[in-house]
C-alpha cells in the first residue's frame, strides 16, 4: 500500500511540477542559440538582461520543474505497465521465456528511470536551494542589481521548493 500511495502522489507532483514548469519556461525567440559560443565575460557584457515576460524564471528553476515533471510522470508510467505485466504474465500462473524478457526490460527501464529520478531531485536540490539566499521574485530588484541577486517568479521557485522539501521527506518512506 505505501508503495501505490507513494506513485500517487508522486503523479500529482509529477503533473503540477509539468503544468507550472510549462507555464513558466521562456518565450520562443526564434534566435539560434547554438550559432555562437561566447564566454561568461562577454555574454555578461554583451547580453542585456531578459524582460520579465521573456523568461520568468532565468535562474532555471522553470525548466527544472518541466524536465522532472516528465521524468517523474514516465517513471511511473513505465512503473504502471511494468506491475500490469507483472499480473498479466502471472495470469495462467507461470512466467515464460518470452514474458521473462518482458519483465527483465521493464526491471532494468525502471532501475534507470530511478536513478534517473534520484539525479533529477540532486539536480533540483543544488538549483533551487543554492539559488534561495539571493532569490527574488521582483524583478525590479533584480534588474537593479543582477549580480548579486537571482530572479523567478514566485509560484515556479515557491513550487520547486516545496516539493524538493516534501520529495526528501518523503524518500525514507519507500
Amino acid at each position: 500500500k505505501t508503495e501505490k500511495g507513494y506513485s500517487l502522489i508522486q503523479i500529482i507532483l509529477g503533473v503540477i511540477m509539468l503544468y507550472i514548469g510549462l507555464h513558466h519556461l521562456p518565450a520562443a525567440t526564434g534566435v539560434d542559440t547554438v550559432a555562437t559560443t561566447i564566454s561568461e565575460e562577454t555574454a555578461a557584457e554583451a547580453a542585456p538582461l531578459p524582460s520579465e515576460e521573456s523568461d520568468p524564471c532565468p535562474n532555471g528553476a522553470a525548466y527544472y520543474l518541466y524536465v522532472a515533471g516528465i521524468v517523474i510522470l514516465v517513471t511511473n508510467l513505465v512503473s504502471i505497465v511494468s506491475r500490469v505485466s507483472k499480473h498479466l504474465a502471472m495470469k495462467d500462473g507461470t512466467i515464460d521465456c518470452g514474458e521473462a524478457c518482458g519483465l527483465g526490460f521493464l526491471s532494468v527501464a525502471l532501475v534507470v528511470l530511478f536513478i534517473a529520478d534520484i539525479a533529477m531531485l540532486i539536480w533540483g536540490s543544488v538549483l533551487v536551494f543554492g539559488a534561495w539566499s539571493t532569490w527574488t521574485a521582483d524583478y525590479a530588484t533584480y534588474a537593479a542589481d543582477p549580480e548579486h541577486h537571482n530572479y523567478c517568479a514566485y509560484q515556479p521557485m515557491m513550487t520547486a521548493f516545496v516539493i524538493l522539501i516534501l520529495k526528501w521527506v518523503l524518500i525514507p518512506l519507500l
